[in-house]
């Protein structure tokens, strides 16, 4: 396996484990203590924490409320950890 393809399959990893962690916390944190769960357990720093929550959102894994600064696990992140 090459480097590249190591990389992607621990951000899924990541992922996944970040979604679980939420999942766990009662389905909601704020973006700060997720960021802080993600580097602290996946050394996931400010950029490709960034990225991961886009893909949260994007694929409608999790939903992010500005205003509340929460972030909240959806029925298809449930079903995507599962």
């Amino acid at each position: 396996m090459d480097q590249e393809a190591k990389i992607k399959e621990f951000f899924e990893r990541a992922r996944k484990g970040v979604l679980k962690h939420l999942d766990a916390k009662g389905g909601s944190l704020s973006l700060g203590d997720l960021h802080d769960y993600s580097l602290k357990t996946y050394l996931i720093q400010h950029q490709r924490f960034s990225l991961m929550m886009e893909s949260f959102v994007n694929e409608g894994l999790a939903t992010y409320n500005n205003s509340t600064d929460e972030v909240v696990i959806t029925d298809k992140g449930k079903e995507f950890i599962a």
